[in-house]
């Protein structure tokens, strides 16, 4: 096998991988907040369970980033994946809330260590003129997991009850494991101590285009998490009055168009630039998250969710990938440890702000702000060079 079939098929399977990761995530999601409650907990104690996930992703982005460097990607990928199942089977053989509540501590900091690194691989054995589709590939399996889990999450604990889905994401992540020990080529690792690699990740941040890159990631997240995830759910109920259904529908579209456009849009950060690409679709993205509070009736907010998931489908290949671009050989983890805890930064900055926004009323408010920070961050983005080559045209 050559070197391009054999870069080629390690994408492919780090697409799968991290595919299969995300369905076994979203295989929990909707009957998590109900497992809670059969604890007979409060739906506060509910909700920290997802805030629990996140300030795990937050406090071990970083340090799977670094540990990548020093033990090598494919050492963390299978250390993740692990994690991942013993998570599975802790939430599933809970006796309380609080096991509980550990299991999902140690799912976030297996996610943290397995996505990290994972896409350090793929920073790794990448050719730079063709990152953009790389990383495009990598969203897809991501995007085809949250796709696929929450309706087989829901089939499974209707066949069986509340931990049969824990069970499944178990398996899932002893398959990945198994996946990255058999099919995953090992890179070897920098040979710094883990000081040294941290003294080294610690001086990415003196670079501007980092800095730049990770208040993109964070306004990213924040639109995610905050505007689509939280706020437009209370918007569409409270204010407009959709059912739980429409509101799903809507969200989906997004969901569907962000699939279809990925790849177009990975060969076009390959084919005229990363920076070009990244503040359209961010530009983009702010309008389109504004336009939700603009709108009242179930048509006119499935186009805008339309225009949305296109928009930020456009606006989250760039970022990741100009990472990839500059990252310093032997560094691949800290940057991208570094790119992804401003993003989970924002996963959980996001929620707690336009939350308080629609505690006082001003859902339509909570909207423009994200979009804003959007804008923030595009006009940021101005600010830093190209850092990918324009190929004119991006190979096949």
């Amino acid at each position: 096998m050559n070197r391009e079939s054999l870069q080629g098929h390690q994408e492919w399977v780090l697409a799968t991988a991290v595919g299969l990761v995300m369905t076994g995530a979203s295989l929990v999601a909707p009957i998590l907040p109900l497992y809670a409650l059969e604890f007979g907990v409060s739906y506060t104690a509910a909700g920290a369970l997802i805030t629990g996930f996140a300030l795990a992703r937050l406090s071990f982005d970083m340090i799977g980033g670094v540990a990548g460097d020093r033990f090598g990607a494919r050492r963390v990928t299978m250390s993740g994946a692990l994690l991942i199942a013993v998570a599975g089977v802790t939430a599933a053989l809970a006796p309380s809330y609080w096991v509980l509540l550990l299991s999902r501590f140690i799912e976030g900091v297996g996610s943290a260590l397995f996505t990290t690194a994972a896409f350090q691989f793929l920073v790794q054995i990448t050719e730079r003129s063709r990152l953009g589709r790389a990383t495009a590939l990598f969203q897809t399996g991501m995007l085809v997991g949250f796709a696929i889990g929450p309706f087989a999450g829901g089939y499974l604990a209707q066949l069986g009850d509340f931990r049969t889905p824990f069970w499944a994401y178990a398996a899932f992540g002893v398959l990945v494991a198994v996946i990255s020990r058999l099919l995953i080529t090992d890179v070897p690792s920098s040979g710094r101590t883990i000081g040294e690699v941290f003294r080294a990740a610690g001086s990415l941040l003196r670079k501007r285009e980092i800095r730049v890159l990770a208040l993109v990631a964070f306004a990213l997240f924040v639109m995610r998490s905050g505007a689509r995830i939280t706020l437009f759910p209370l918007y569409g109920n409270k204010v407009i009055g959709l059912d739980p259904a429409s509101i799903g529908t809507i969200l989906s579209v997004s969901a569907v168009a962000n699939l279809f456009v990925v790849n177009f849009v990975g060969r076009m950060v390959d084919r005229v630039g990363r920076k070009p690409v990244a503040v359209w679709g961010l530009v983009a993205s702010a309008f389109a998250t504004a336009a939700y509070g603009a709108f009242g009736t179930f048509t006119s907010l499935m186009i805008v969710s339309a225009v949305f998931g296109v928009a930020s489908g456009v606006a989250s290949i760039p970022p990741p990938t100009m990472v990839g671009d500059l990252a310093p050989e032997g560094l691949e983890g800290s940057a991208v440890g570094l790119y992804k805890m401003a993003g989970d930064l924002g996963f959980v900055v996001g929620p707690l702000m336009v939350g308080a926004i629609a505690d006082a009323g001003a859902f339509t408010t909570g909207f423009v702000v994200s979009g804003a920070i959007l804008l923030v961050a595009a006009g940021a983005m101005l600010t830093i060079g190209e850092t990918g080559r324009k190929l004119g045209k991006a190979s096949s």
